[in-house]
């Protein structure tokens, strides 16, 4: 429920964000220089806890625990091993392939099998 109402907030309070971090905006700056920003999020500047909620992951009792790879959870000790890495579009794909199932059952599963919840990640459309 926390991480439901979490997105749902940060979805209006950013709706506004999401044209301009597409298309830029000019921005007079400090130093007197014009500039076109594009606003982002540093998702790397969260904890553990707070990375999960931010990317909708199902933590560290999943099979895919990490917020940003795909890294078994029974692999978690390989830290030579590069994994893939979770990309917005990968995972909005596995988002969008659970709610086109068939029947919830095969949704969850669909998510579980790639360590996320049934959340639409505010972050997604940035």
């Amino acid at each position: 429920f926390k991480r439901e109402v979490y997105h749902k907030v940060l979805a209006v309070v950013f709706t506004t964000l999401i044209p301009v971090s597409h298309r830029g905006e000019a921005v007079s700056c400090g130093d007197l220089m014009t500039r076109v920003l594009f606003p982002g999020f540093a998702i790397l500047s969260l904890d553990g806890e707070e990375a999960c909620t931010a990317c909708a992951c199902r933590a560290a009792l999943a099979n895919f625990p990490c917020p940003r790879c795909l890294v078994p959870k029974d692999s978690l000790d390989e830290i030579m091993h590069r994994f893939t890495e979770r990309t917005t579009a990968s995972m909005r794909a596995i988002y969008n392939r659970s709610i086109e199932a068939d029947t919830k059952t095969a949704a969850e599963e669909i998510l579980r099998d790639n360590g996320l919840h049934a959340t639409c990640v505010s972050f997604m459309y940035f």
